[in-house]
């Protein structure tokens, strides 16, 4: 009994070594000293993401440019991408944490980027221990990447083609002309809006070679929850773009999002007309749109 008594002891420490080196944290390391660059080709746009030590808790951070894989960041450390001048679709999460893939095809922010310039990113808890990407200054993040390293250990999947496509034209329609109070299906298009988008389909169709892309926007005032201004932006946009490909448009070219209240034409009707619901409700008219744009070659 003894010698079993002391063989299981002895076996206890090895069962531990085993035990903490399945749970032994990422340890790789690949980072360089230098800094990123600031010349940007005409046409394109470069983003910077990065990642303070103390940013967020958990592993490795996926970054990804419109539903493709750009690369990843552990702590105290930053990537760079070259992408075209033009609306993108940016989305951070965690490694081997989205199983379905679900996050990266469906989740993000766009960004209307500047060209040739370097717009910047950081890492940030979003409020429940998960990663989320923050614009901020060039300013800012100077002093913030003071003593961060490159990330350059994997390669980035971003399609980056010779051309990037241009925008041709832009609409932008009032959601009052397009739907009824508070509603997106189509059956609550208005028929003035229906004769509205008609009319852009019909212009588009004058060109057809030209145009590589059409993005369906929706947008709205700041009343009502984020949340549920996003839901409403994303459900009459989907609605405009089932209008445009019904009448007779490729509905493969035509995308459909929404950005509820992220993106104001107007943003102080609130602070001029605290008291004034009406006042505040024509104020803010102009946010409340539904925008197409053509992308394409010129």
């Amino acid at each position: 009994m003894l010698k079993r008594s002391s063989l299981l002891w002895g076996l206890l420490p090895l069962v531990a070594l085993v035990g903490c080196a399945q749970q032994k944290k990422e340890t790789w390391v690949n980072t360089t000293e230098s800094g990123y660059t600031t010349g940007v080709p005409e046409g394109r746009s470069s983003i910077v993401f990065y990642r303070q030590a103390d940013a967020v808790q958990g592993p490795t951070v996926n970054i990804y440019v419109n539903g493709q894989y750009s690369g990843s960041l552990q702590p105290n450390a930053y990537r760079q991408e070259l992408v075209c001048a033009q609306n993108q679709k940016i989305h951070a999460d965690f490694t081997r944490q989205d199983a379905a893939y679900y996050n990266k095809e469906h989740a993000g922010d766009y960004y209307d980027l500047p060209e040739s310039a370097v717009s910047f990113f950081k890492i940030v808890d979003n409020g429940r221990g998960r990663p989320a990407l923050q614009n901020v200054s060039p300013e800012q993040a100077e002093e913030e990447m003071k003593g961060i390293k490159r990330q350059n250990h994997t390669l980035s999947r971003v399609t980056s083609p010779e051309k990037c496509a241009q925008i041709l034209k832009k609409y932008s329609l009032q959601s009052s002309a397009l739907f009824k109070f508070d509603r997106s299906g189509y059956n609550d298009m208005l028929e003035k809006g229906k004769q509205e988008v008609a009319a852009i389909s019909a212009d588009i169709k004058q060109n057809p070679d030209h145009v590589t892309g059409i993005e369906v926007i929706g947008h709205t005032d700041p009343e009502g929850t984020p949340a549920y201004n996003s839901r409403l932006s994303s459900e009459r946009a989907a609605t405009v773009k089932q209008a445009l490909s019904e009448s007779g448009l490729n509905p493969k070219v035509i995308s459909a999002q929404g950005r509820g209240e992220q993106q104001l034409l107007v943003a102080n009707c609130r602070k001029r007309f605290p008291k004034n619901a009406q006042a505040r409700q024509e104020c803010d008219q102009p946010n409340r749109r539904v925008e197409i744009i053509l992308h394409g070659e010129k």
